[in-house]
């Protein structure tokens, strides 16, 4: 479980240096945890409860789609061409893991 954590820790970072990248917002976009929040959380499956709040959904999230048609598609799941670049440069690419 250690060895987990810390994965998923040096993931989270490595995904963090390069989020505006990725989602196609600018860096100082990803400054301030409100701007954040308003510019990706839907891209990140955040269903909104209509009383003020909500929770990420973990199967209607539009980055794990491609062509993301506003529900869970097993035919398009994890196809989308941005989990793709992630996968392809960051974690094949040892200059974008520092």
């Amino acid at each position: 479980m250690k060895g987990m954590k810390a994965q998923r820790s040096n993931t989270a970072t490595r995904l963090r240096r390069h989020c505006a990248v990725l989602f196609g917002v600018s860096e100082s976009d990803m400054l301030q945890a409100d701007i954040r929040r308003e510019k990706l959380r839907g891209r990140i499956g955040w269903v909104d409860n209509g009383q003020g709040g909500g929770s990420y959904s973990s199967v209607d999230v539009e980055i794990l789609h491609k062509n993301y048609s506003g529900s869970y598609n097993f035919e398009t799941a994890f196809l989308n061409p941005i989990l793709m670049w992630v996968s392809t440069y960051l974690f094949e690419r040892p200059e974008f893991v520092n």
